[in-house]
């Protein structure tokens, strides 16, 4: 089953621009031919082979990058949050196995510009910047995975505008490595969409790191480096206004405390989504329509939920009937629309643009569920993209205590349509310095 990268598109007040985004293209080679199960090594001990391409990489590597240790940091990323341990070796190999019912047993990370390698973007050179070919048996346990990087796409080591950052590159392809899927929440390491260094003018790295719901997902499969215990699990079951099971419906756990996005699912046809991998707390649930889904139901807060470490807890909630005439999709800044999340900084104030359908500034408002974060009364703008495109502006400000993570954007209209973009805006440690204004605000 192959991930294909996305291409994110950038509207601007005069222009148009695109820029390729990236997330990491997943093949899924079953032995047997059956669908696709969970995925996950059998040992928590994974042999990596580095193409000795990455000694001397092709011209779309920037001349000077550190390949082999942009791939030990994105290894030790994932070994820091999981109880996975990575151990490498060079090989002279050059070409990821090719399509078939196995691989050739070596799990390779290779840059090499070969023909079989390039045989893999043959279909999307312009909107894939990496493949991962996972190898695995009717049960789910991995036998091999290989990663190579697109050689038609341009990459760096040091943010250089126009390219791919070659560190979060591997750090999502990692992520498939150990069998993870495609996030549906912006700012995660997993998300299947981030533009090239220089969208919104600043550096794409925010990648390098892993989010809450990254590492509650990779917990999930392989524990805690520190605490096998440590986590819980959650179970959320949701039925339809009329009392059916709510099938194919986004839902997503936030910290009371804090309002950080930490955990993703989407529910099954007997619509239950399961959170695995969750640290002990406690949690607000949410649910809202996947992008497409026909069924006309407003996002809506599930209710509260409390875990501990080492147990279990569940929660039962029908689906509240509303308005769903809104629909909040796209996040922009500097005047830029994308699927991307928006990196800013603590303790600042920023002008942040969301579109999509019946925005309207005097019936729409903006909130948060995290304390940390406020809309500043009165900021709510609108703006002409041309038809079929709804776009309103508004100011953000961040606590200067506001914790590094995912936080969702909530827009509601007079009417009571609700709608999310879960994990919109990324609180980042690194700095954004498009800010309004820089404030000292203290939380009472």
């Amino acid at each position: 089953m192959a991930r294909p990268l996305k291409i994110a598109a950038v509207l601007a007040l005069v222009i148009v621009q695109v820029y390729s985004s990236f997330a990491g293209a997943t093949e899924f080679r079953a032995e047997s031919g059956e669908s696709q199960p969970p995925l996950r090594w059998r040992t928590k001990i994974i042999t990596l082979s580095l193409s000795t391409s990455l000694l001397r990489p092709a011209a779309n590597v920037k001349a000077g990058s550190d390949l082999v240790d942009a791939v030990r940091r994105s290894l030790k990323t994932w070994e820091q949050a999981s109880g996975v341990e990575f151990r490498l070796a060079f090989s002279d190999k050059q070409d990821v196995s090719p399509q078939g019912a196995v691989g050739d047993g070596v799990n390779l990370i290779t840059v090499a510009p070969s023909a079989e390698n390039a045989l893999l973007f043959a279909r999307n050179a312009e909107t894939v910047a990496a493949t991962t070919r996972v190898f695995f048996d009717s049960r789910g346990r991995i036998s091999e995975a290989d990663i190579a990087l697109n050689p038609y796409q341009q990459f760096s080591a040091d943010g250089t505008f126009g390219t791919f950052d070659i560190e979060s590159a591997f750090t999502h392809e990692l992520g498939h490595v150990l069998g993870l899927e495609h996030s549906l929440v912006r700012g995660s390491a997993m998300y299947e969409n981030f533009g090239k260094n220089g969208l919104f003018g600043l550096q794409s790295i925010s990648p390098r790191t892993l989010s809450e719901i990254d590492r509650a997902a990779v917990r999930a499969k392989y524990g805690s480096p520190a605490d096998e215990s440590c986590c819980g699990t959650i179970s959320a079951k949701v039925l339809m206004p009329g009392g059916r099971p709510a099938a194919a419906l986004e839902v997503w756990l936030e910290d009371r405390a804090t309002g950080k996005v930490v955990s993703e699912a989407v529910t099954a046809r007997d619509g239950v989504a399961e959170f695995d991998g969750i640290a002990g707390g406690s949690y607000s649930v949410f649910s809202a329509r996947k992008d497409g889904a026909k069924r006309a139901v407003p996002m809506q807060e599930l209710g509260p939920v409390a875990v501990v470490p080492g147990g279990s807890a569940s929660i039962t909630k029908k689906l509240e009937p509303g308005a769903d005439e809104i629909d909040a999709k796209y996040t922009g800044f500097n005047g830029q629309l994308t699927l991307s999340s928006i990196p800013i900084n603590s303790g600042k104030s920023y002008t942040i643009y969301i579109g999509g359908r019946n925005l309207k500034p005097n019936g729409v408002s903006v909130s948060f569920s995290s304390p940390f974060l406020s809309v500043t009364p009165g900021s709510i703008e609108s703006h002409d993209y041309g038809e079929g495109l709804a776009v309103l502006s508004f100011e953000v400000q961040a606590n200067e205590r506001t914790p590094v993570g995912e936080y969702t954007i909530f827009v509601e209209s007079a009417s009571g349509g609700r709608s999310a973009i879960v994990g919109g805006i990324s609180v980042r440690a690194f700095t954004n310095p498009y800010s309004n204004f820089i404030f000292d605000n203290k939380l009472q």
